[in-house]
């Protein structure tokens, strides 16, 4: 486990079995909703999978300097969500990812970053032309990229 604190009040967690975890304290995001966060879009996005196991509560709340109902919390609210779960003899695992649920997250993820986008490009006095040839210079980038890297 390696832990990083920054004089910007962050705490950072990289766990050899498991995900990163960056706290900020000065977040207006409360703790646990940044941890639950960061386990979610770990698990969707592939960087966990399931059947893996996270740290125990008391573990992550002393490497994360936090307390334990602040995990208890985030891990409760992931649980309800059906994204982990408590496994006899092998503590909180990753649960199988629901194709409908992954869709949805990804579509959220999706929708948050257009609006930013388009808040951004208003600000700054963009067309909705320009907006969109940005998108496509983004996306064929991306195309670019993954054929570089073999991945078509």
């Amino acid at each position: 486990m390696k832990q990083r604190v920054n004089a910007c009040q962050t705490v950072s967690i990289e766990y050899d079995q498991y995900v990163q975890i960056v706290l900020s304290q000065v977040s207006p995001v409360p703790l646990y909703e940044q941890i639950k966060d960061q386990v979610r879009t770990a698990v969707f996005t592939g960087a966990m999978a399931a059947g893996e196991t996270l740290p125990s509560l008391r573990e992550l709340a002393r490497d994360l300097q936090v307390s334990l109902i602040t995990v208890t919390r985030a891990y409760n609210d992931l649980a309800a969500e059906g994204i982990i779960g408590t496994r006899q003899g092998k503590g909180t695992v990753v649960l199988p990812v629901d194709p409908a649920r992954l869709r949805a997250h990804v579509d959220a993820r999706i929708q948050r970053g257009l609006e930013e986008a388009v808040t951004a490009a208003r600000l700054g006095g963009t067309s909705f032309d320009a907006l969109r040839q940005s998108l496509e210079n983004a996306w064929g980038a991306v195309e670019n990229q993954k054929e570089r890297e073999g991945e078509v």
